[in-house]
């Protein structure tokens, strides 16, 4: 006999599975789905929930399941639910509490955005610049903003106004100009000036363009004594201190839903037909474990877990928080280093979530509980 030990964070739960075999390295998860079909369906079923139980007391660092002696009567409890809002009350008295990492649109947790900064390039004629817009940017993408950063460099002597007007005007193919942003700034000190051009970069991306043709309009700027420092053209060098001033633009950029969810590589969910790597539910039913009475809410807990096989080719799959791990791993064993060459890939929890928790304890005081990577939500090949 071995044991078959599946983690989730501090808790080891283990499970006896008969020998595959002793001379090699076999992943315990690869032979829970042959140990499902070898075991009765009532042994299996009160084995795994055995051990969802000690893995609930484990978490809730209880030592046995709290023995209520002077229950808060119902009504008080669904009360006080109500009034500090912990919880939902349904119409049929049953309590309800929204786990943390659920809600509207949290299957899939929004993907943070993304800041690119993009110097400018010289442009085909004076006072005009170019910004090269990189592949990351065009991959379906949604301007959230896009500022233009110009230096507006003062000289020395007397100003006559102290404020002055600078325009960008976008330049298209057919040589016209289409004004895209103004600002009033202040001449009193050279300094950064910023021009707004969200739209303008966001129609950029949704015709499928790469550069922004940009020209630089100051009208008042030579009786102001003011002068934006653009880039040198081609072959010029730059003067001094105008090399760090040199014009940028700062996007930030969040994937479209529609492209996040071409993107996100979800886990296989098992249905009896797959033998690969993939989340297997499992539903534990406070009521019928007769739990229901010191657990207020859930109403249960979804116990999944990871089993089946891991190919080679799925070793090193993208997507997994594991995936550098198992590819270096991979890459040693398929050459047969030591002591890599007998280690087999194996089916892990690649995201969980938390499952809040409202229950009383030993003391028979009601807690309200949010205890972190609970639930697998996906697996993978580490």
């Amino acid at each position: 006999l071995r044991f078959l030990t599946l983690l989730q964070r501090n808790t080891v739960i283990l499970f006896i599975l008969p020998t595959v075999g002793l001379m090699s390295y076999k992943c315990p998860s690869c032979s829970l789905s042959q140990m499902r079909r070898n075991s009765s369906s009532s042994g299996g079923q009160s084995d795994m929930v055995e051990a969802v139980k000690r893995h609930i007391l484990n978490m809730l660092h209880l030592s046995a399941r709290p023995n209520l002696t002077q229950a808060v009567p119902r009504a008080a409890l669904l009360n006080a639910i109500k009034k500090l809002h912990v919880g939902r009350v349904a119409e049929d008295g049953s309590v309800e509490i929204e786990e943390e990492g659920q809600g509207t649109g949290a299957s899939t947790p929004p993907e943070p955005p993304s800041e690119i900064i993009i110097f400018a390039e010289p442009g085909n004629s004076p006072n005009t610049v170019t910004f090269d817009i990189s592949k990351e940017a065009r991959d379906a993408s949604m301007v959230e903003q896009a500022n233009l950063w110009i230096f507006l460099k003062m000289s020395k002597g007397n100003r006559v106004k102290s404020k002055v007007m600078l325009r960008l005007l976008q330049l298209h193919h057919e040589r016209d100009e289409e004004s895209i942003s103004e600002k009033m700034v202040d001449t009193r000190r050279s300094g950064w000036h910023t021009l707004s051009i969200p739209r303008s970069v966001q129609t950029l991306l949704d015709g499928g363009g790469s550069s922004l043709h940009l020209q630089v309009s100051c009208p008042s700027c030579a009786e102001a004594g003011a002068s934006p420092i653009l880039t040198p053209a081609d072959g010029e060098p730059a003067a001094g201190r105008d090399q760090s001033h040199r014009p940028f633009l700062m996007v930030v950029l969040r994937a479209r839903e529609e492209a996040m969810q071409r993107r996100v590589k979800r886990g296989l969910e098992c249905d009896g037909k797959i033998r690969v790597c993939c989340k297997r539910q499992f539903y534990v039913n406070f009521k019928d474990i007769g739990w229901n009475d010191w657990i207020i809410a859930p109403s249960g807990y979804h116990a999944n877990y990871c089993e089946g096989d891991c190919p080679n080719h799925m070793a090193s799959l993208s997507g997994s928080s594991l995936s550098f791990h198992s590819t270096v791993i991979n890459h040693y064993r398929m050459r047969g280093y030591s002591p890599f060459q007998n280690i087999k890939s194996c089916c892990v929890p690649t995201r969980l979530r938390a499952m809040s928790m409202l229950y009383y304890n030993e003391e028979q005081k009601i807690i309200k509980k949010d205890i972190q990577n609970m639930i697998v939500e996906e697996c993978g090949c580490s």
